[in-house]
């Protein structure tokens, strides 16, 4: 157990949840924190995108909890309004979940440290603001030419001059912050660290890929300290009109993982961020552990047996599946992925016996919704807690629960209500699954049909009397 990864800090903001402790009650009492998107989103209701296709009726929204502290992260000034502000709320997340592992942001002494962080920049204020002084501003003025042929330079010149005075004054720092070399170097930086420091995009799975290789850097002594997590910032109408193309929305005011009424998925925003360290570290350094880490796996599973990545991981872990007793799954509300996953877990622990191990499912999708590259690091804020906790947390209200969880024949459970997690002794540590997949592909003709890539994490306690 000494060879595990433990995690020492943590930190989120969510849609109506500021850091874990509010996320963490909104999953015990089991509350929908989506609402109406706001005026910002300019959703058109009652039409449908490019693709014919519907608008989300409820988004997961950060609202003003996407702000951070500016004075904390060595800036005394407002955010301009032109700047990637997604690198500031990476930052404030990172410095979040330093100080609930009880380290400092900047301190002289540099780190051996790592960051490495799940982002893909979408349509973020500093990429706009140089499209709009270039592109933007051109096609605007040609545009203009055609509407009036005949109008003097002069001016189409004091138009030009109009729109540049009503843009974000360009600044070429924000516009490289919006690189990922430079994301990331600003967040090393901040935190002290001398190692890595990287941006990943592995789509829906980012929260895991990033831990795997923040794991990489601890296990081969490249690091001492990871800082690791992923974000979803706010979301705009063309990246929601994206989106859809790949996507389902559910026109449902609540998000219900498994549920046999599934009509698709509602997104979210936010974000999660962890502190790793090895737990041998962590123990000398007397560090609160909320969890061990025993294994990440990250691949393809197959329409034939959608239940290999978990399998790996098990077997990355070495400890028997039916010693998990809870599963953090994917649960998107999308009904064809989230009937997959049941069929991966009823196969994997199979069908039930009386006095056999049951397994508990939830997802906090239900919660805060689909933060899509964030999700699964959703999913280890979630699991982290109930295994530092020692309760089963409930899952949202699910009216008409799929026919697989509710047979008889299932060795998986809804989580309904916040259970007492009993264990049975030392050699049965509590243990718990966290799942997740990027949405399917369409497969060409010809091409293996794959499911998707999916990634598993496993976690256990940290036990209560230390050896």
């Amino acid at each position: 157990m000494d060879n595990s990864i433990a995690i020492v800090g943590m930190s989120c903001r969510f849609a109506e949840c500021r850091d874990i402790a509010e996320l963490w009650s909104a999953i015990m009492s089991r509350r929908s924190c989506l609402t109406v998107p706001g005026h910002d989103v300019e959703i058109p209701y009652g039409q449908k995108n490019v693709f014919e296709r519907a608008y989300p009726t409820r988004i997961g929204q950060l609202g003003p909890l996407y702000a951070c502290t500016p004075s904390m992260q060595n800036f005394p000034r407002q955010v301009n309004a032109g700047e990637n502000q997604d690198l500031y709320f990476a930052t404030q997340l990172a410095f979040e979940a330093l100080l609930d592992a009880s380290l400092k942001p900047h301190t002289r002494e540099r780190r051996r440290g790592s960051v490495r962080v799940g982002y893909a920049p979408p349509f973020n204020a500093s990429t706009v603001n140089w499209l709009q002084h270039t592109y933007f501003l051109n096609q605007t003025l040609d545009v203009i030419r055609r509407f009036f042929p005949n109008a003097p330079e002069e001016a189409l010149d004091n138009v030009r001059e109009k729109l540049v005075s009503s843009l974000p004054e360009p600044n070429a720092s924000s516009f490289l912050l919006g690189a990922g070399y430079r994301f990331a170097s600003w967040l090393a930086r901040e935190c002290s660290f001398s190692g890595a420091a990287m941006i990943m995009d592995a789509g829906m799975i980012s929260g895991a890929a990033t831990i795997m290789d923040a794991i990489s850097d601890l296990e081969s002594g490249r690091a001492d300290i990871a800082v690791t997590g992923a974000i979803n910032p706010p979301m705009s109408r063309a990246y929601l009109e994206g989106l859809s193309g790949e996507v389902q929305f559910s026109l449902s005011n609540s998000l219900q993982p498994f549920s046999k009424d599934d009509d698709g998925t509602i997104p979210g925003e936010g974000g999660a961020f962890f502190v790793l360290k090895r737990r041998s570290d962590a123990l000398r350094d007397h560090d609160r552990i909320y969890a061990l880490i025993r294994s990440v796996a990250v691949g393809h599973n197959t329409v034939e047996d959608p239940s290999l990545i978990i399998r790996e991981a098990a077997e990355q872990a070495k400890v028997p599946i039916k010693t998990i007793s809870l599963i953090e799954a994917d649960g998107s509300g999308i009904r064809e992925s989230d009937e997959r996953e049941i069929d991966a877990i009823d196969k994997l622990w199979g069908k039930h016996k009386p006095g056999a191990a049951l397994v508990g499912i939830g997802s906090v999708k239900g919660n805060v919704g689909h933060t899509l590259r964030a999700s699964m690091a959703a999913g280890m804020v979630k699991t982290a807690l109930a295994l530092h906790h020692r309760i089963l947390p409930p899952q949202v209200v699910v009216d008409h629960p799929m026919e697989a969880i509710r047979s008889i024949d299932s060795s998986v459970y809804l989580l309904s209500d916040p259970l007492p997690w009993i264990t049975g002794d030392s050699s049965n540590p509590r243990r718990a699954l966290v799942t997740g997949s990027n949405f399917d592909p369409v497969n060409p003709v010809g091409v293996a049909s794959v499911i998707g890539r999916s990634a598993a994490i496993i976690l256990e306690e940290e036990p209560e009397v230390r050896s």
